[in-house]
This record gives structure tokens, sequence and C-alpha cells, in this order.
């Protein structure tokens, strides 16, 4: 059992890695924007599957940067969803207040 656990977290490893890549990648290529939830998300993954394999195999300050890596995921994943609400909110706000003044075209 151990030795199938110990495949297990050597693949999430490079999967993470891969995905690391990937994302560095994206962004560098304009594909993804650095603050969005596609970015952010796999980073945080990458990070997880990373900081797993690092504090399996003992790779302490490797599993110590990925734990970071994984909390500024998180807070600029939270920071964007909060960005996210309060545009939707405002977009709301402007449509009906569109509404009331009987301008269609910008209500819609």
């Amino acid at each position: 059992m151990n030795n199938v656990l110990g495949t297990l977290i050597s693949a999430g490893g490079w999967i993470g890695a891969a995905e690391l890549l990937a994302a560095y990648i994206l962004v560098s290529k304009g594909r993804l924007a650095g603050d969005s939830l596609r970015y952010q998300a796999l980073n945080i993954s990458a990070s997880v599957l990373l900081l797993v394999n690092c504090a399996y195999t003992g790779a302490w300050p490797s599993a110590i940067a990925n734990s970071f890596y994984v909390l500024v995921g998180i807070v600029i994943l939270l920071t964007v969803k909060r960005a996210y609400i309060t545009q939707l909110a405002r977009r709301r706000r402007f449509s009906a207040a569109a509404r009331l003044r009987g301008d269609r075209e910008l209500a819609a």
C-alpha cells in the first residue's frame, strides 16, 4: 500500500509541475490574465500537489515555499472574486437606475 501511495504522490508532483509550467506559459503568451480565476486555480492546485509531494519526500524548503504559494493564490482568488461581485452589483444598480429613467438601451 505504501508503494502505491508514493507512486500517487509522485505522479501528483509531476502533474503539479506541469500545471505551473502551463500557467506560466499561458500568462506569458497573454492567453490568461494574471488575475484571472483560471490562472489562480491552476496555481493553487499545482502548489497543493507540489506541497504534498515535497512534504512526502522531505524537501521542506520547497514544501514551505509551496504553502506560501497556496496562501497567495487563495488571497488573490478572494480579491478577484470580491472585485467581480462589486462590479456585478454596480452593473445591477446602473441598470436599475436606467430603467427608472426609462432608458431601455442602458437598462439591458
